[in-house]
């Protein structure tokens, strides 16, 4: 008979090997799928930076420039607290012919609008003195997703006559596609992360399921051994009967790859979600992990067939296994020395490849704390043996002595989850630490504009237009501009306006009517009152290439420190009553009811001109941060699913592989609680020892971890809390659950199985 015939002949007769295999196949599923979605992450980067390439300044030139085609002013609006990418676009000279980008079907011309989808839905679903009036123009196209970071973004581009938009000259709108630069080094560092902290469960699980008749297997193969079988024919029935499951969990994978990918879009990053070919690898990458799979999981089957080639009579007989060296703690020691040095190189170099090595010690890590785990099991279980009051407890006590690899396998899944775990929580806080919580010097109820551009009477004409929508908001003139110093070397400069005070007090934060007296004076934050000496006040321009108009403050002017920490100098009007005449900027005060109108008469007054609004700033940091904790609570779901899964299948798959050994337990008269008793022990104890080592090294690692993200962003500490030991609880809990799986399935042997076996 075949070797295929026999392995075949084995999964159809024997329920447990059917298990084992589709257990297999569940797990090869799984980490394929794994390694296929967060590898694909880069090229999602790279896929949102090719769409939006055309935007980019990196082929940005003089409006004068010969080369340039067109003229671009970039802006911010938002609605709603949701971002609006503007651009105010005109040809550099009648006869440009600008290149455009796939998904821009036309650089609009004078009056013409081009909307992305999502802002055309919203422009038609609200009155267009609260958006549309922001676009003036006919709609004449719209912006396709190829040409858009996410679906849902909001971009519009609004075309304007030549002359009239002082912005950066642009060759066209093609941009570098295929080779702009991502800036999603965050997202890489945390894929590969999740990569590697997820793939070791599933490894984990995948073992378990492999061992699930592990026991059953070994004695079959033994027998075929000593009744004539060669080392080649038991080697090649192992694979054979391993590598299907493995082979059609790759298979499965493979075949799921395109549905995932739709489901992987749905999860939003950045502000929106991605599209569906974003998550994709090339074919060659997808066929190297389907391959890889099953040959790694059939050869970690051969592997273990030593003792059957080489000693079939100990196999047959079930003799104990070895005893766990204490070397196994120097592979510990290497894998922190592999991540330190990951540290290393990922803190001082640049590129993505500079998180590689400290990517592969994480991994060396997780993979040490496995490979110590069977001698933490050995010293419980000795511990056991010298203590026990009851039979359980030496019962469990000689299971965990006499083969603590076996026993600990229900816990490597636990402990790996655990350590990624506190790893995370160590991460997470600071992580969020490094992501920019914008303060700008404006109360959230202002917008404001800084430069008024050529308008004669920006001031009288937002007014007028704020009065004919029956808009009620008051509009401060300002003069904004700033103060340095003449005698610091470092001639350090201070964001300053001119104002009166009571106006300011509307729209400057920190500063209050309380803070204001009657005549000149300066108001300055705390402790900047010495600075204010011997400085002058540089005006802005109010228009591209305006000369700046520099004077001295008088050193009689009092100067007031405010009881708020402002974040800008305010000079009132007398003290410059020339400089006062002529407003460079206009801040309009809003009531939560009116903003998005207020918001559009100001654009529609004052076009191509930059405006500050705290909602719309503000919304970069909490978006970040909502992408952060979706991220770990995604990562820490699946792990937490992962690894009970392991843990599970692993301390059933002990029961099972002992039904001999429990039979004559039963049969001498062992109580099945006893037994019960026992098994909840050894599954237990030892998970409850390996965590709390574990969870300590995850926040270790994780400060290492932070320390490469503080050298990304330049900010975060660590920040230690009692929640760090939640994933150690949590992996007692699952454990103590899995132990209870082996309840039922210990309930239904008896003496006769014995017998039977």
């Amino acid at each position: 008979m075949s070797v295929l015939r026999i392995a075949f002949a084995v999964l159809r007769n024997d329920s447990r090997s059917r298990i084992g295999t589709a257990l297999v196949t569940v797990g090869v599923a799984l980490g394929v799928s794994l390694v296929l979605w967060l590898a694909s992450a880069p090229h999602a980067l790279q896929q949102r930076a090719d769409r939006v390439a055309w935007r980019s300044t990196d082929q940005a030139v003089s409006q004068q420039d010969s080369r340039a085609q067109l003229v671009v002013a970039k802006n911010e609006d938002q609605f709603g607290g949701q971002l609006i990418e503007r651009y105010d676009v005109a040809k550099a000279h009648p006869e440009s012919e600008p290149s455009l980008a796939p998904g821009l079907p036309l650089v609009p011309g004078p009056g013409q609008v081009l909307l992305s989808p999502a802002l055309a839905d919203l422009v038609k679903a609200n009155p267009p003195e609260k958006l549309g009036d922001r676009f003036p123009g006919q709609v004449v196209g719209q912006i396709g997703v190829q040409a858009l970071e996410y679906p849902e973004e909001l971009v519009v581009i609004v075309g304007h006559d030549p002359g009239t938009v002082y912005g950066y000259g642009l060759p066209g709108f093609a941009g570098n596609i295929g080779h702009a630069e991502d800036s999603g080094d965050l997202l890489y560092l945390l894929s590969r992360i999740g990569m590697v902290v997820l793939i070791v469960p599933c490894l984990v699980l995948v073992a378990s399921a492999a061992r699930l008749t592990a026991t059953r297997r070994e004695r079959r193969l033994a027998a075929l051994r000593l009744a004539g079988a060669t080392p080649m024919q038991v080697i090649a029935m192992t694979a054979v009967e391993t590598v299907i499951g493995a082979v059609l969990g790759s298979v499965i994978a493979v075949a799921a790859a395109e549905p995932l990918s739709h489901l992987t879009a749905l999860i939003p990053w950045g502000g929106g979600t991605w599209l569906p070919s974003d998550f994709t690898s090339g074919p060659g990458f997808v066929a190297f992990v389907a391959v890889l799979a099953p040959v790694l999981v059939g050869g970690a089957a051969v592997l273990g067939l030593r003792r059957v080639v080489e000693r079939p009579l100990t196999a047959a007989a079930e003799q104990s296994r070895r005893k766990i060296s204490t070397a196994r703690l120097l592979g510990l020691v290497a894998a922190g020395a592999v991540f330190v040095l990951g540290l290393y190189v990922a803190t001082r170099g640049s590129g993505q490849n500079r998180f590689t090595v400290v990517l592969i010690g994480l991994g060396a890590v997780g993979v040490a704390l496995v490979l110590a785990g069977p001698l933490v099991t050995s010293l419980v279980g000795r511990l056991f043996v010298a203590r026990w009051r009851k039979p359980s407890t030496l019962l469990a006590g000689r299971r965990l002595l006499g083969d603590p690899v076996a026993a600990f396998r229900a816990a490597a899944g636990v402990v790996v989850a655990v350590f990624a775990s506190s790893m995370a929580l160590t991460m997470l806080p600071g992580v969020e630490d490094q992501v920019p919580v914008f303060q700008g010097p404006w109360k959230d109820s202002a917008i404001v504009a800084d430069s008024v551009g050529r308008n004669t009477d920006p001031v009288g004409e937002l007014r007028a237009r704020l009065a004919e929508h029956k808009l009620d908001a008051e509009v401060v003139p300002l003069v904004s501009g700033y103060l340095t110093s003449t005698v610091d070397n470092y001639r350090q400069s201070y964001q300053t306006i001119i104002a009166p005070c009571q106006d300011a007090a509307k729209v400057v934060s920190g500063l209050s009517a309380s803070d204001c007296v009657a005549g000149p004076a300066v108001y300055v934050p705390l402790g900047s009152k010495d600075a204010v000496r011997n400085v002058e006040f540089t005006r802005n321009a109010r228009v591209p290439n305006d000369a700046p108009v520099a004077q001295p403050l008088p050193a009689s002017v009092p100067v007031r420190t405010i009881s708020a920490s402002a974040e800008l100098m305010v000079i009132d009007p007398a003290v410059f009553p020339d400089l006062a005449a002529t407003p460079t900027g206009a801040a309009t005060v809003t009531t939560p009811s009116n903003r998005d109108a207020v918001y559009t008469a100001v654009v529609r007054v004052l076009p191509n001109v930059p405006v500050a609004d705290n909602v719309r700033d503000s919304s970069h940091g909490v978006t970040r941060m909502a992408d952060l904790r979706r991220a770990t609570a995604i990562g820490l779901a699946l792990m937490a699913l992962l690894s009970g899964a392991s843990a599970a299948v692993a301390a059933v798959g002990s029961v099972i592989d002992r039904r001999r050994t429990f039979g004559a337990l039963i049969a001498a008269g062992t109580p099945v609680r006893v037994l019960a008793r026992a098994l909840r022990r050894e599954v237990v104890l030892p998970v409850l020892v390996a965590t709390l080592g574990a969870s300590l090294a995850g926040v270790l690692v994780g400060v290492g971890l932070l320390g490469v993200a503080r050298a990304i962003s330049g900010r975060g500490e660590a920040l230690l809390n009692l929640w760090l030991l939640a994933p150690a609880a949590a992996g007692f809990l699952v454990a103590l659950a899995a132990a209870a799986a082996c309840g039922p399935v210990l309930r239904t042997f008896s003496a006769k199985d014995y017998a039977a076996e």
